[in-house]
C-alpha cells in the first residue's frame, strides 16, 4: 500500500503542477483556434452561397426582361397565335370533312407536317386544359 501511495502521491505532485495547467491551457488554444476557423468556413460557405443566389436572382431577372421583350416584339408577337388558328381552322376543316362527309375535299398535310400539325393544336389544347385543371386543384378558393 505504500507503494501505491508513494506513486499516487508523485502523479498527483506531478499533474498537479503546471503540467496540467499546460495540457489544459493547449487544449482550450486548441479549441478556441479550431472554433475560430469554423466560424470562418461557415462565413465564407455564407458569401459563397449569397453569392451564388444574387447571381441566379440576376440572371432570371435578365431571362426574364428577354422573354418579355420578345413576347412584345411586334415582329413574333403574332406568329404563334397565328399558326396555332391556321393549324386549328385546317385540322378542324379535316375532321368535319371525313366525319360528316361534307366533301370539301380538303387536302391533308404532307407526311412529316401532319405530324407537326397534331402536335400544335394537341399542345396548346393539353397544356391550356391541364393549366386551367391545375389553377382549378390548388386555387385557394
Amino acid at each position: 500500500m505504500g507503494f501505491l501511495a508513494l506513486i499516487g502521491g508523485g502523479l498527483l505532485k506531478f499533474f498537479g503542477s503546471g503540467f496540467a495547467s499546460a495540457v489544459l491551457a493547449y487544449l482550450s488554444k486548441r479549441q478556441d483556434t479550431a472554433v475560430l476557423t469554423n466560424g470562418q468556413n461557415v462565413t465564407a460557405d455564407t458569401a459563397v452561397a449569397t453569392g451564388q443566389l444574387s447571381a441566379y436572382i440576376e440572371e432570371r431577372k435578365v431571362i426574364a426582361a428577354e422573354r418579355a421583350a420578345q413576347r412584345l416584339s411586334l415582329w413574333s408577337a403574332w406568329m404563334i397565335p397565328t399558326a396555332f388558328g391556321l393549324c386549328m381552322l385546317h385540322f378542324g376543316a379535316i375532321v368535319l370533312d371525313s366525319t360528316f362527309l361534307f366533301n370539301w375535299q380538303v387536302a391533308k398535310l404532307p407526311a412529316p407536317y401532319d405530324a407537326m400539325e397534331q402536335m400544335i393544336v394537341a399542345s396548346v389544347i393539353g397544356v391550356a386544359g391541364v393549366q386551367a385543371t391545375v389553377g382549378r386543384i390548388f386555387s385557394k378558393r
